[in-house]
């Protein structure tokens, strides 16, 4: 009787040398990727747990470069580190979109999971009704945080093209541009939300929180205003620029973001403004 092979056949094809061609779609091969789709040629080996204690954080977080080396580079010279980007590096760098979705969607996670509050719950003279829209509203923002900024995309960067119209960008490219820099200024915003949670709801905590608002504008009106390096404006032209662009991008979300709170309360909005024209019609009888 002939011992039974431990492996079946479609099993051991997985441990067969290296093939000549590649698996997915049949190029042949000449480096370690297939030159035609990108696929590693090392695919052939079997899955193994040291596969996937490679794969994972590689796949998250692209750590031989990717995100962290986007945000390190973001964070220290943000204009060069997009001209780069604009003028075909892309390689080394995270895809905008998904960068931004991954930071804001952390942001996302924490806000749900420990019920931040970026503004004091025990102020006195704060109405009830206004509390309660409060409460509405962060508990819409905090779920669609995510999608709000990429909502926003198209029209944040417009006022980036408008403001930077003498560095030559067109829509796509600012497109690109701002959703960059917003997900690096986002990134801002995660680094302080443990120290939110230890003031959750208190004073000191929404006092943070507003700092962080004048930081990321500092940081957007930093970003922008590097991209017009070159352009014959003067550091003061350029960065009055950039401060422009950032604060017009916020103008425009602080608005919307209004919006959508009275929208979310427009029923107790009606009722309050009925029951303040009921009292203020009725007649003031002289004592």
């Amino acid at each position: 009787m002939h011992a039974t092979s431990a492996s079946s056949p479609a099993t051991a094809a997985l441990i067969e040398p290296a093939p000549h061609a590649c698996l997915n779609c049949g190029t042949t091969l000449h480096d370690e990727f297939c030159a035609h789709c990108g696929q590693a040629a090392s695919t052939h080996r079997r899955i193994t747990l040291g596969h996937w204690l490679h794969d994972i954080p590689h796949s998250i977080w692209h750590v031989d470069k990717g995100l962290p080396y986007t945000l390190q580079q973001m964070l220290r010279r943000p204009g060069p580190t997009l001209q780069r980007y604009l003028a075909g590096q892309r390689a080394p760098f995270f895809r905008p979109l998904s960068y931004l979705l991954i930071i804001t969607g952390l942001i996302t996670f924490l806000y749900v999971v420990l019920h931040l509050r970026p503004y004091n719950t025990h102020d006195p003279s704060i109405p009830a009704a206004l509390r309660i829209a409060q409460e509405r509203f962060i508990g819409f923002f905090s779920k669609y945080i995510n999608w709000f900024a990429v909502a926003l995309l198209p029209l944040t960067s417009a006022v980036v093209r408008l403001f930077l119209r003498r560095g030559g960008f067109n829509y796509a490219e600012s497109i690109t541009v701002a959703t960059f820099v917003t997900g690096t200024s986002h990134f801002l915003t995660l680094l302080v939300l443990p120290v939110l949670y230890l003031l959750n709801g208190t004073r000191s905590g929404q006092m943070l929180m507003m700092s962080v608002t004048f930081l990321t504008l500092a940081y957007q009106s930093w970003a922008y205003g590097s991209l017009l390096q070159g352009t014959g404006l003067s550091a003061v032209g350029r960065y009055l620029r950039g401060w422009a662009a950032a604060m017009g991008g916020y103008l425009i979300t602080l608005t919307i973001a209004t919006f959508i709170m009275i929208m979310l309360n427009r029923e107790q909005i009606q009722a309050f403004i009925k029951h303040k024209t009921q009292h203020s019609a009725q007649p003031v009888i002289p004592r």
